[in-house]
């Protein structure tokens, strides 16, 4: 159950990181719009940090999606070591003449 609390933790600061990355970004674009437009280093800076933003949400996708699988799995074998516990109770019921 820790683990699962760091891993929403985690999370919620990875999107925070990138609500402020996405809103510093668009900030830059509207107060520097002529320099960007006027100076092709900084646009291609731009460009760069815009894909990397970009990579950046991809990866965090497929971490969250590793995850839910990793927790998918964990609960299926809880359940299955569940139902074969209820399944040797139901095959030896305790004796009630001892």
């Amino acid at each position: 159950m820790k683990k699962i609390k760091i891993l929403k933790i985690t999370f919620v600061s990875w999107v925070l990181i990138i609500i402020l990355s996405a809103a510093w970004l668009v900030f830059l674009l509207l107060n520097n719009i002529h320099v960007v437009l006027t100076n092709i280093w900084f646009l291609f800076v731009l460009i760069i940090a815009c894909l990397s933003f970009v990579l950046s949400s991809f990866f965090i996708y497929q971490i969250i999606i590793d995850v839910k699988i990793e927790i998918k799995k964990a609960k299926e074998i809880e359940k299955n070591i569940r139902d074969m516990y209820q399944y040797d109770k139901l095959a030896d019921p305790p004796l009630m003449y001892t």
